[in-house]
């Protein structure tokens, strides 16, 4: 959908004006706008990025031999 907006604004695709309107309303749910999010959650991203660096370690295994 935002590559058929980008082409109607360039005037590579000659759509009607319910085309794009369809095209706008869809391009909501797929693209987040750059000022969505907030500064919340751009810090609990980055958070999450510097966390999967230092992952716990698995436990060790314990074996068990009774002979």
């Amino acid at each position: 959908m935002l590559e058929l907006l980008q082409r109607v604004a360039l005037g590579l695709v000659d759509a009607s004006p319910i085309q794009v309107r369809a095209a706008i309303a869809a391009v909501q749910y797929t693209h987040a706008k750059k000022g969505e999010g907030g500064k919340k959650e751009a810090r609990q991203d980055q958070a999450e990025r510097v966390a999967s660096k230092f992952a716990a370690a698995a436990p060790p295994k314990l074996v068990v031999n009774n002979r």
